[in-house]
């Protein structure tokens, strides 16, 4: 990472020590530096770590090319070196690349500086749905029928993409417009009936993805777990019951009989026994986002 050159203005020079933007002119004042795309010339200024997990880091940065705050992940040192975890950040990017959806966040840049690879894209303000606690059953469901017009943009896109990774985590109630974004493209994969890498978070991933065969009935599971969480506040994976292949203790929780007959039917252990498709989902969780 270069260091910041340019000159202070003068109105910069008259804020306090703390403040990481210019109270006049609004300029960037702290960063820990600048990355700049060798082939475009376009810079971001880092501003700070947001998240770090096993494969990746997640930056907040300032996107010097439209003024704004945006995001910048880059792979793990170690693992760029390694072809899967490369593979799967360049397919990440290229994917992101392609959609266009009010609940996906915007792509900006991909690029690579010697052995790091970054992807920088739509900064999204608000909470995860982990963060949050839903007023009501109706609400919860709401917010999952968002996820669903998400997931139906890209299941029935040519070919169909599979978000992989669908968890309480991943989604963000955005502060404005107030509408669910599916966030965390990093296990996307187009559908094929090849098996592939075997990618399933716990306690919200469908057997079949361990076994490296996601198909979009995955995502419907994930959704079904996510509203589990958020209607019992419980993981999961404390609730599944092995031996029976179902959920289990969801009446105790005060959820409607007729709701939990719905999530059974998309949590089934075998996908032909989930419901066909996103729209079929959202349409039995209508009437509860229309409730109460």
């Amino acid at each position: 990472m270069a260091a910041r050159s340019e000159v202070p203005l003068a109105c910069c020079e008259n804020n306090p020590g703390y403040t990481r933007f210019c109270r006049i002119c609004g300029r960037l004042l702290i960063s820990e530096g600048v990355l700049t795309n060798p082939e475009t010339g376009d810079s971001y200024e880092i501003i700070s770590t947001l998240a770090q997990g096993g494969m990746s880091t997640t930056y907040l940065i300032f996107n010097l090319q439209n003024d704004r705050l945006a995001v910048l992940k880059e792979i793990d040192a170690d693992l760029s070196r390694k072809a899967k975890a490369r593979e799967l950040f360049l397919r990440e990017a290229r994917v992101l690349a392609e959609l266009r959806h009010p609940g996906i966040p915007r792509f900006y840049d991909f690029f690579c500086t010697e052995d790091r690879y970054y992807l920088v894209m739509e900064m999204i303000y608000g909470l995860t749905l982990e963060q949050l606690q839903p007023r009501s059953v109706s609400q919860a469901v709401g917010w999952m029928l968002e996820v669903c017009a998400v997931l139906t943009y890209l299941h029935e896109r040519t070919p169909p993409v599979i978000h992989r990774d669908l968890k309480p985590a991943n989604m963000i109630l955005r502060y404005n417009p107030r509408e669910v974004v599916l966030i965390d493209y990093g296990a996307v994969k187009e559908f094929s009936n090849r098996q592939g890498t075997r990618i399933a978070t716990p306690g919200y991933g469908p057997p079949e993805q361990s076994q490296g065969r996601p198909c979009i009935q995955s995502d419907i599971y994930g959704v079904a777990m996510t509203l589990v969480f958020l209607l019992t506040r419980q993981f999961p994976g404390n609730l599944y019951n092995i031996r029976q292949r179902r959920l289990l203790g969801l009446d105790a929780a005060g959820i409607p009989a007729d709701l939990i007959a719905i999530i059974d039917v998309a949590t089934a252990y075998q996908p032909q026994d989930r419901y066909r498709d996103c729209r079929a989902f959202a349409a039995a969780l209508q009437p509860f986002a229309a409730s109460g």
